[in-house]
């Protein structure tokens, strides 16, 4: 699993709610997240830079769009 974490590492995704914490799928696999600088709202875009053995870690970046290369949620 760690792998696929790995690779996760500088994607990013549209926030689907205020939470700072949620799910997303990331190749395929479910994923927990957990918003760890920034404060999350809905339709903000969060880059993956992290994770533990148990969530991703992500950060709020404004300066992503969805037509990022790295978008992983289109």
């Amino acid at each position: 699993m760690d792998y696929q974490m790995e690779k996760a590492l500088g994607k990013c995704f549209r926030s689907k709610s205020d939470d700072s914490f949620g799910f997303i799928r990331v190749f395929g696999i479910p994923y927990t997240y957990k918003v760890t600088e920034g404060i999350a709202h809905k339709n903000t875009m969060l880059e993956i830079i992290g994770y533990t053995n148990r969530d991703l870690l992500v950060r709020v970046n404004p300066e992503l769009t969805e037509s990022d290369v790295n978008c992983i949620d289109r």
